[in-house]
């Protein structure tokens, strides 16, 4: 956390008894701005997730967030992605993959997540995903890793065990693991190939643009389960006001979040940015005291510690730049 911490400084400075004002148009504090901000929205996401359990069923909840969000987006980046259209028709696979993983799979997950295990849980294994993504980057795409590399993923992997076992090892002897928190770490392993998918794979669009571009891949994988959701569990007609209002953020200002986040990346890179994510769990373990009333446990404080120690452990080198491509 500590680049963290240092770049959001308060933006105000105590000096001889005055007030004295912290430039805030510097790209780097702008930057950091956006992270935090995309962390707290994606954070909020977590909180309309768990609300969403007694009131939508998940690929139902998943399809309308993206139905709305496709809505939003569309405006912004069509004309970059009809003047592109031969590479996004070429690249059809990759987009189907990028739909299914992202938009069906990882978003299903977390909301199926949620309703059956905590917002704090939630929030903690979430901020796994650094962690992950950097495994499967070692499995997948044989990247080189350090030695820190890999005790920060023993040190992360460690707590978010603690975390799924509640704090009882007895817990896993006796195969009795929350099916909410295994959603939710399978949820995130899927986030973490999607990851490692666009980093392979780079497209030459927008963060944005190539976010739309996969929205339609995974409304249609989700299209079956939500219709047969709808068909057998309903979809809490009776919660219509609860429902608007959930859909509305999640396929709103969650989706403003891959904005904002995309905007801080390209002005701090992707290792710095990536250690805004260590916010989610203080944004979620905030919103589930303060908002719905849950209960902190030792065994939370101890796996948050930890997880936040392996991401601090993490390698921070940043890559050499790539050339230049015409």
């Amino acid at each position: 956390m500590a680049f963290v911490a240092d770049t959001l400084t308060p933006l105000v400075s105590r000096t001889a008894g005055s007030l004295r004002p912290v430039a805030l148009s510097t790209p780097a504090n702008l930057a950091a701005l956006a992270l935090a901000g995309a962390a707290l929205l994606w954070s909020g996401n977590f909180l309309a997730g768990r609300l969403a359990a007694d009131v939508l069923p998940p690929a139902t909840f998943s399809a309308a967030r993206w139905l709305l969000a496709l809505a939003l987006l569309l405006p912004f980046t069509g004309r970059e992605i009809l003047a592109r259209r031969d590479e996004v028709m070429r690249r059809w696979p990759f987009w189907l993959a990028c739909g299914v993983l992202n938009i069906a799979v990882f978003t299903v997950l977390i909301y199926a997540g949620l309703a059956h295990t905590s917002l704090v849980n939630g929030s903690i294994i979430g901020a796994a995903a650094p962690i992950l993504v950097g495994l499967f980057g070692w499995l997948l795409l044989r990247e080189r890793t350090s030695a820190r590399s890999r005790l920060a993923l023993a040190v992360s992997t460690a707590g978010v065990g603690l975390i799924v076992l509640r704090g009882d090892l007895g817990t896993l002897a006796r195969l009795d693991l929350n099916g909410g928190d295994v959603l939710l770490f399978c949820g995130i392993a899927a986030f973490a190939l999607y990851a490692v998918l666009l980093k392979r794979f780079p497209s030459g669009l927008s963060p944005a643009a190539a976010l739309t571009v996969s929205i339609p891949f995974g409304l249609v994988a989700l299209a079956p389960v939500a219709l047969w959701e709808i068909a057998t569990l309903g979809a809490g007609a009776g919660r219509a006001g609860s429902m608007a209002l959930l859909v509305l953020y999640v396929g709103s200002l969650p989706t403003l979040g891959f904005v904002l986040w995309a905007r801080g990346v390209g002005t701090l890179g992707p290792t710095r940015s990536g250690q805004f994510l260590q916010l989610m769990p203080v944004f979620g373990a905030a919103f589930a005291v303060g908002l719905i009333g849950e209960t902190l446990h030792a065994y939370h404080a101890f796996g948050f510690a930890l997880v936040l120690a392996g991401l601090a452990l993490r390698d921070r080198r940043l890559p050499a730049p790539a050339p230049a491509q015409l």
